[in-house]
């Protein structure tokens, strides 16, 4: 068995876990996440002869939160890439599978790593690594399947609000495309960026422009922008990022003022036909921020197949989670909320009683 952990500037890591096997778990995600977040990548391998576990992870540094610098030794904890966990490329095995948990542990301790949270891929995540009471269902996601042919979709897929709209789109003439200069990765940005306004998103969501030109620029085998035109005028536009498997919705957003013509269905079916082309299994359109939302109820419009989009967590140091938490409670004056936000240490009170993750 051997164990290696690697960096965003380890070559190893694209071979350890290429970006045609896992998107979200690849290089050139991990280093433009880093490059843009308060983050450190890595990748810890496991591996024997014949067999490798890989999870990514991002790690924050607690002393960046008000309260994280009067904690002694540096303090961090972990953070998985969406649809990722640890995951195995090539042959599975059982042994190691097992051996995993125990070694990772041992690692977050030697390291300072007091939790670990993650994001995991619903068909691809080892259950063998994880413990049973650390795994949490988040919500249920939406995914086409696109083995099915267009015709079937269209058919026994979509509904009927669906399929309406798709058709006022095309009678408005909205026209779809792909990103091929930096100019329409600008106006992605343009619709994105008024979009989180509009929905009074939570500051994670609010990125550079650069970050998105990061992906159009170093990652144009795996990053596709999808823009809808209106009357010479871009009113929709998402960013889907795939692999060899599925195609998964990112970030997107659209101009409210055209909603009636329906671009966002037309972005839908244009990255549909494209995945087809591409032999993809899965679009993965994902889930909404509430149980049966306007946003749920859209991508449920596409398909009415479902899947258990789990969270995982895990504290690996009780005694600095708990001093966090303490120190958590001096600085805000209130208690600690158990209002499902992990780790606790992290969640910012809002006036309203409601809070949400830093």
């Amino acid at each position: 068995m051997r164990e290696r952990i690697l960096t965003t500037h380890d070559d190893a890591w694209a071979l350890a876990l290429p970006a045609a096997t896992s998107v979200f778990g690849s290089q050139q995600y991990a280093a433009i996440t880093e490059q843009y977040t308060q983050t450190s990548a890595r990748l810890y391998v496991i591996e024997s002869a014949n067999s490798r576990l890989v999870y990514p992870v991002f790690l924050r540094s607690v002393r960046a939160l008000a309260f994280g610098a009067n904690q002694g030794a540096e303090l961090f904890d972990s953070l998985s890439p969406e649809y990722t966990g640890p995951m195995a490329v090539g042959n599975e095995s059982l042994d190691l599978s097992t051996l995993f948990a125990q070694s990772f542990e041992n690692w977050c301790q030697q390291y300072n790593v007091v939790t670990e949270f993650a994001h995991l891929h619903p068909w691809r995540y080892q259950t063998q690594c994880l413990r049973p009471e650390g795994k949490q269902l988040n919500r249920e996601i939406v995914y086409v399947d696109l083995s099915r042919s267009l015709e079937q979709l269209w058919t026994e897929s979509f509904t009927y609000a669906c399929r309406k709209n798709i058709n006022r789109a095309r009678r408005e003439n909205v026209r779809t495309f792909a990103a091929t200069s930096a100019g329409d990765v600008g106006e992605f940005y343009r619709i994105y960026m008024h979009t989180m306004e509009r929905n009074h998103a939570q500051d994670r969501y609010f990125f550079s422009l650069d970050y998105f030109k990061a992906f159009f620029e170093e990652m144009p085998d795996h990053a596709r922008f999808v823009l809808a035109e209106y009357q010479g005028q871009i009113v929709a536009a998402t960013l889907y990022l795939h692999d060899d498997m599925d195609v998964y919705s990112y970030l997107g957003g659209a101009d409210q003022a055209f909603q009636q013509i329906r671009p966002t269905n037309a972005v839908v079916l244009d990255t549909i036909q494209w995945a087809q082309r591409m032999g993809k299994r899965r679009l993965i359109l994902g889930g909404g921020y509430m149980p049966d939302d306007g946003i749920f109820r859209f991508k449920a419009s596409f398909s009415p197949l479902r899947a258990r989009f789990q969270v995982y967590r895990n504290i690996h140091l009780p005694e600095q989670y708990n001093n966090l938490c303490a120190a958590w409670e001096q600085y805000y004056g209130i208690a600690v909320q158990s209002n499902g936000y992990f780790p606790a240490y992290r969640s910012i009170p809002h006036v309203n009683g409601e809070s949400e993750q830093s």
